[in-house]
């Protein structure tokens, strides 16, 4: 008989936080039926006919749910079931997949190995939901031994990075956008006729005959009313192209589906020229994890990386615009290299912070030496002056309506003449904005922006709602 760990309704909800409005509407958008019986079975033929033992829920993001299914054997596989936000049905999953082949087939880079999916809800899906079976990952997961492993490992940890970079950087692809196998690739998708120094015409020509370039899954593209649109997805030709479909998207959706809050859209599409680099190297169109943070990573016992998780929505996007310090060795603090000659006087407390911080600097430093060496285009991109200053338009545009002009007008002063009557309204409008972000960064232990809050600070989020409720209500009364 299989074995169930929890609730099998869990399996469908999302059970790891709560939200403190528009709750209804965010458990709807990450609730998902399967028949749990099926994916058993498909999980048993994957891992080459084992019986099964065990199925528990791992963690959950908020565009999947993962599960752990345990054979008799001892071996164990990954399932990995979208959310119906996860992003456009069968291009989202079948994206990841082609994308994940790649990586492990041909740069060779440590990903589990996908033993089975389906991307097409039909009578023929027995699971009745898209699914990835996929080996699990091997190691120990670096979020939980980080803190703990001493700094010969850390730098172990480092260097793999720093190689595995070197290894996303040897193959760059005709145009920006997501991954498909040729067979799924959407109408208007190019075959990835791509180019590096160590690649034969041989695999070049396998390559393109396998791989297509098509269209991103990034969420943002698709969500609301987005999804339904007729707009600019890619793949594109040219960066500009890129980041002028960020802009035309938002007015697209704003003039059909909201009011404009403002006519700062038209202004980014004036300066979108002057955010990218010259160099057309920088621009190069590569295949990059955006978000290696610890839980992604999985290590030995020596440090070395065993194996990276998490590409759903990867795309090969603009070096310039991707190309960043990963999470976990990003350190904006004093570069400190060795320990203070009056290091022994300090107290406990002290010699732990500075130990922490020598530690970080040298991983930065270090890091930073490697890629100078080994991966010379991204060390570029890293040190490009002003290149936060450049990006940060990009970062905002998207959220104009969602979010908030502030910051997208803010970024767009740095790069962009304003009339001095602009500027003065600007900073009028900016009254109380910073305010607002000071609040929100003080709370956000408990509270994110969007409502969340983890089971056990509910009670303080609710609390802490109920007051903004009641000042709101003070100041209506008072201004009525």
């Amino acid at each position: 008989m299989a074995t169930i760990v929890g609730n099998p309704r869990d399996f469908f909800n999302y059970t790891s936080g709560r939200w403190i409005w528009d709750e209804e509407e965010q458990l709807r958008e990450r609730y998902r039926e399967f028949d749990i019986l099926e994916l058993q079975k498909v999980a048993m033929e994957a891992a080459s006919g084992a019986s099964y033992v065990r199925m528990e829920k791992l963690g959950e993001g908020s565009y999947n749910k993962s599960f752990r299914l345990t054979m008799a054997n001892g071996t164990a596989v990954i399932a990995r079931i979208p959310n119906p936000n996860a992003g456009p049905a069968f291009l989202t999953t079948a994206s990841e997949v082609a994308t994940m082949d790649f990586l492990r087939t041909i740069l060779h880079v440590p990903v589990p190995k996908v033993l089975a999916w389906n991307a097409t809800v039909d009578s023929a899906n027995r699971v009745g939901a898209e699914y990835i079976i996929m080996e699990h990952a091997p190691g120990k997961n670096l979020a939980d031994h980080w803190a703990d492993m001493d700094l010969e490992h850390k730098v172990q940890t480092m260097k793999d990075i720093v190689t595995i970079q070197q290894k996303l950087l040897s193959v760059r692809f005709p145009a920006y956008g997501c991954l498909f196998f040729s067979n799924d690739a959407p109408p208007d998708s190019h075959p990835a006729t791509v180019k590096g120094d160590k690649l034969s015409q041989e695999l070049r020509e396998n390559i393109a005959e396998q791989f297509s370039i098509g269209p991103v899954v990034d969420t943002e593209f698709w969500r609301n009313e987005r999804g339904d649109m007729d707009i600019d997805r890619g793949p594109w030709a040219s960066a500009v192209d890129y980041l002028k479909s960020l802009a035309l998207r938002e007015i697209a959706w704003i003039q059909k589906h909201a009011t404009p809050r403002s006519s700062n859209d038209p202004l980014y599409l004036s300066v979108v020229p002057h955010l990218l680099p010259k160099d057309e190297d920088l621009l190069g169109s590569f295949l990059w994890h955006t978000d290696l943070r610890t839980p992604n990573i999985f290590v030995n016992d020596n440090g070395n990386i065993t194996s990276i998780i998490d590409w759903q929505s990867t795309w090969a996007g603009p070096l310039f615009l991707e190309g960043r310090h990963p999470h976990f060795l990003d350190y904006n603090g004093e570069l400190i290299l060795e320990l203070p000659e009056n290091f022994k006087q300090l107290d406990e407390n002290t010699q732990n912070t500075v130990k922490d911080q020598v530690t970080k600097s040298i991983l930065l430093y270090l890091y930073e030496k490697y890629t100078a060496e080994r991966n010379p285009v991204l060390s570029r991109v890293l040190r490009y002056p002003n290149g936060k200053t450049m990006t940060d338009p990009v970062r905002f545009v998207g959220n104009t309506w969602d979010g908030d002009i502030l910051p997208l007008r803010e970024s767009l002063i740095r790069v962009q003449n304003f009339s001095p009557e602009e500027i003065r309204r600007h900073y009028e409008d900016g009254e109380g904005w910073n305010e607002v972000q000071d609040f929100w960064d003080a709370i956000s232990g408990i509270m994110g922006r969007d409502g969340w809050t983890s089971h056990e600070t509910y009670d303080q989020a609710m609390a802490i709602y109920a007051e903004i409720q009641a000042k709101a209500a003070s100041h209506s009364d008072h201004d009525g």
